[in-house]
C-alpha cells in the first residue's frame, strides 16, 4: 500500500527525457519541463513608425532596448503559453527638410509597459516559434530634450498589436528575434506635434503605428 501511494507522487515529479514536468497543465498528459518555467530577458530594439502620415516626419529607425520577465506554461512537448511583462522603448528620429528644422533631427522616445501573450510551438528541443497579441501602456514620453505629459504630447496611452518571432535555447539560455507590429495609433487624431514652441506637423486623418525589430537574450528556470 505504501508503494502504491508513493507511485503517483513520483510520476507527478518526473521530468522529460527521463523526465516529466513537475507542473502539469494537461490533466495528466506528459509535458516537457523545458516548456514550463519562468525567467528574465532583455535586448535590443530597432524601432520606427509606419502608416499614413509617416512622410510628415520622414523618420529614421531609433536604437532602443527592452527588458522584463516571463512565465511559460507547457501543455505538451510541442505547445506552451508564454506571458511576458516588459519595459520597452519605442519611437523614431524625425528628419525635417525645411523651416526652422532644416537639416536637423528630432528624436521621440516612447516608453511602454508591454504585456505579450504568446503561443509557443517547438520545432525541435532547441528551436521554437512564438506568435500572439500584446497590449502596451505608455508610461512616459521624451521628445528631443523634453519630457512631456502624455496629454500635452497628443499621444494615445494605450497601444495594442501582434508579435511573432523565433527563439533558440542552449541549456537555460535563450536567444531570439522578434517582430513587434503596433496596430493602435501612436498619436490622437487632430493633434499638432510641437518641438518647443514650433508646430512641425498637424495630424488629421493619419494612422501612425509603432513597429519594432527585437533581438534578445534570456535566462530561464524550469519547474
Amino acid at each position: 500500500m505504501l508503494g502504491a501511494a508513493a507511485a503517483p507522487a513520483a510520476m507527478a515529479q518526473a521530468r522529460a527525457g527521463g523526465n516529466m514536468s513537475s507542473k502539469d497543465y494537461t490533466g495528466g498528459a506528459v509535458t516537457d519541463s523545458r516548456n514550463t518555467g519562468f525567467g528574465i530577458k532583455g535586448g535590443y530594439n530597432l524601432t520606427n513608425l509606419y502608416g499614413s502620415g509617416k512622410g510628415l516626419f520622414n523618420p529614421d529607425y531609433l536604437n532602443a532596448f527592452h527588458g522584463g520577465i516571463y512565465g511559460q506554461f507547457g501543455f505538451n512537448q510541442v505547445s506552451s503559453l508564454q506571458v511576458e511583462l516588459l519595459y520597452t522603448r519605442k519611437g523614431y528620429t524625425a528628419n525635417f527638410a525645411g523651416g526652422a528644422y532644416n537639416e536637423s533631427q528630432r528624436t521621440t522616445r516612447l516608453n511602454y509597459l508591454q504585456l505579450p501573450i504568446l503561443y509557443v510551438a517547438n520545432f525541435t528541443k532547441n528551436l521554437s516559434f512564438h506568435i500572439g497579441p500584446q497590449v502596451s501602456l505608455l508610461t512616459n514620453a521624451r521628445v528631443y530634450d523634453q519630457d512631456l505629459a502624455l496629454s500635452a504630447g497628443g499621444f494615445n496611452s494605450l497601444d495594442y498589436g501582434a508579435v511573432a518571432g523565433f527563439e533558440g535555447r542552449v541549456g537555460p539560455a535563450r536567444i531570439g528575434v522578434r517582430y513587434d507590429l503596433g496596430l493602435g495609433n501612436v498619436y490622437k487624431d487632430g493633434v499638432s506635434v510641437k518641438y518647443g514652441n514650433n508646430t512641425v506637423a498637424n495630424l488629421t486623418n493619419t494612422n501612425l503605428h509603432n513597429q519594432t525589430f527585437q533581438v534578445y537574450l534570456g535566462l530561464g528556470f524550469t519547474q
